[in-house]
């Protein structure tokens, strides 16, 4: 009876087990949603989907982009991480899963002024106030977004 029990247990922990792993299927990004959410996800392994808009001859990067790219779309570049591998350079237009991370880059409207000009300036607050960074350092994934780049672990190409 004991035995009988427990595995009744065992088997409704299980099934439990498998329904809440249906209920928090894994999120897949595309460039778009991935750039919606980038200050979320940096950092975090995700899973992307995308097409394939170019690729470097040697295979060490790609571009993505969400269907085929047209002039001012959103891309991602796209880098093995840690160089672990080479892309396939003969799947321009093909669609391709990964996972991997996203690193962004924001915008730094004053920055290039700021140490171009550095010699010719003292630091007055007038000079410090016409170039102030557009965001505080602690809050900068709150600027605007300049790229980004994601490494990839794993790569899986749909023809």
């Amino acid at each position: 009876m004991k035995s009988a029990k427990l595995t009744a247990i065992i088997l409704f922990a299980a099934m439990i087990s498998l329904l809440a792993g249906n209920v928090m299927a894994e999120t897949v990004y595309t460039v778009k949603t991935m750039a919606d959410d980038v200050a979320k996800v940096e950092g975090k392994e995700i899973t992307i989907e995308g097409t394939i808009v170019g690729a470097c001859k040697s295979g060490c990067k790609m571009w993505i982009a969400d269907g085929q790219y047209k002039e001012g779309d959103l891309f991602t570049l796209v880098r093995a991480k840690d160089d672990a591998f080479k892309f396939d350079t003969k799947k321009h237009g093909a669609k391709v899963t990964m996972t991997g991370f996203v690193v962004a880059k924001y915008a730094d409207f004053c920055g290039d002024k700021a140490d171009h000009d550095n010699d010719k300036h003292t630091e007055t607050k007038e000079v410090k106030d016409s170039c102030a960074a557009p965001v505080n350092v602690e809050d900068a994934t709150k600027g605007d977004l300049e790229e980004m780049t994601f490494f990839a672990t794993t790569v899986k190409y749909q023809d």
